[in-house]
């Protein structure tokens, strides 16, 4: 759903330009967060507001903002740029232009691409840009880390985004965790998490021990809040950002494990109890029993912490109701070795429980 904001500033371009920030909004996500661009008014002047807006890109930690001038008068030209970092392509020339940013040199004013395809572009020169800011002060720390890091075959240059401004560098980092099976435990987040499970490290030098680990939507549900290991003062990213890495697949391990032992369990319940089985799905499971001319249902819940916390049974009686509610009863845990005798001896207990309530008369469907 498009924010009233962006939507603003869409309607307030003219509509010959239109058609390239709709399609930078709808498709182009940059970062490695894989983050929607958003947008923002400029003043309007007399010259035409209408054909300037900012545009709002992720990148690290930070928020580019860059302006995008169209003219109105001569649409067919390509938009000119301005960037909030002003040493950003401070001095390069036309032939630095065509080969760097085709895309501007070569603007196709037909296509509603043509706008991202530059932004994307541009991105990559300021990622360039970065590094090369980085290098510059090769004696610092921040340098050596981003070097030794490269070193390791897990990481490349495009799992790592640079920022560099006054006496503070940040790392953004992409670790290398395997999330392909997650969608099968959490298909209900999908719709928050579009389809990018990553997991990233932002790194602030100097203060490099306050690591934050930030995770996309899915692998949060999955995995809820993670401590990080202390990183020390004389730790260094080569080893940290493995070690890191191992514990989320680690967890990500674990957590399969569990689904398995979750499932296997409700399986052999739903085999065993096949008659009295009146639904089950991937977490839990229902069954109608009866005992000493007393019927029940049996409501079992296996949580995404199992096997350390264990499944929740609830009685609940057919008969008898509080309130226009059926009685139910949460059981206390319950012994995996002796099953059936510890419900056989709740139920005895929860059915005397009962008595003293009103109980639903049963009406006979064969008269």
């Amino acid at each position: 759903m498009m924010a009233s904001e962006t939507f603003g500033v869409i309607n307030d371009i003219a509509p010959v330009f239109r058609p390239y920030i709709q399609y930078v909004y709808q498709d182009l996500k940059l970062g490695l967060c894989k983050t929607k661009v958003d947008f923002e008014r400029v003043l309007a002047n007399s010259e035409g507001g209408e054909s300037q807006f900012r545009i709002v890109l992720p990148y690290c930690s930070k928020k580019l903002k860059w302006e995008v001038l169209f003219d109105s008068t001569s649409p067919w030209f390509p938009p000119d740029f301005r960037f909030d970092d002003e040493s950003f392509l401070m001095s390069v020339d036309e032939e630095f232009f065509e080969e760097k940013v085709p895309s501007l040199a070569k603007w196709n004013e037909n296509d509603p691409k043509a706008l991202s395809n530059v932004i994307k572009e541009l991105i990559n020169l300021y990622k360039i840009h970065q590094v090369k800011k980085l290098n510059d002060d090769d004696s610092s720390r921040a340098c050596f880390e981003y070097s030794a890091l490269l070193g390791d075959a897990l990481t490349s240059e495009q799992d790592i985004e640079v920022w560099v401004g006054g006496h503070i560098v940040e790392f953004l980092i992409r670790l290398n965790v395997d999330t392909s099976r997650l969608p099968e435990l959490y298909k209900d987040g999908v719709e928050e998490n579009p389809g990018v499970d990553t997991a990233l490290l932002l790194v602030r030098y100097p203060n490099s021990t306050n690591a934050e680990l930030i995770l996309s939507p899915l692998l949060t549900k999955c995995l809820g809040h993670i401590t990080l290991p202390l990183m020390h003062q004389s730790g260094v990213l080569m080893d940290y950002v493995p070690m890191v890495t191992e514990l989320l697949n680690n967890k990500i391990q674990d957590l399969l494990n569990n689904e398995k032992l979750k499932r296997d369990l409700l399986a052999q319940l739903i085999v065993k109890y096949e008659g009295a089985v009146l639904e089950h799905d991937a977490n839990n499971a229902a069954f109608l029993f009866e005992m000493n001319n007393f019927h029940w249902i049996l409501q079992i819940d296996i949580g995404v912490r199992f096997p350390d916390k264990p499944p929740v049974l609830t009685l609940r009686s057919i008969y008898h109701c509080n309130k226009g509610k059926p009685i139910f009863k949460v059981l206390p845990s319950c012994p995996y070795n002796n099953f059936e005798g510890y419900i056989e001896q709740q139920v005895e207990i929860f059915k005397n429980e009962c008595l003293g309530v009103p109980s639903i008369p049963l009406v006979n469907l064969d008269n």
